[in-house]
């Protein structure tokens, strides 16, 4: 999920600097050793995380019963983690995160009835 973390960032840099044709990720799968590299279109890496589950990896870094392939293209794969992995990810979702921190830190207003 630590790679996850790195692309989402990745994403909001690439975006606060007006450079959203393609981005230069790193491979989301389950082996914490792997460093490969992605080069994926925004649309396509936004496509993929609307989905908190579902992770992009290289061909043939797919973790076996641990998750499907819901995408298949020459140059990577779309994953969607399964049980306990799914649990994971999307309680770890940076995604979610940022919404949950956006409503705490939202002042509340107060409504006068006359």
């Amino acid at each position: 999920m630590l790679f996850r973390q790195l692309n989402e960032e990745i994403r909001s840099l690439a975006g606060g600097f007006g450079l959203d044709a393609e981005l230069d990720l790193v491979c989301e799968c389950t082996n914490g050793g792997c460093f490969e590299r992605l080069i994926v279109s925004t649309e396509d890496y936004e496509a993929i995380r609307r989905f908190p589950t579902r992770f992009l990896v290289k061909p043939k870094h797919d973790a076996g019963q641990a998750e499907r392939i819901v995408e298949e293209t020459a140059h990577f794969l779309v994953v969607e983690r399964i049980d306990a992995d799914a649990e994971a990810a999307i309680h770890l979702d940076p995604r979610r995160r940022g919404r949950r921190r956006e409503l705490v830190e939202r002042p509340l207003v107060r409504l006068e009835v006359t």
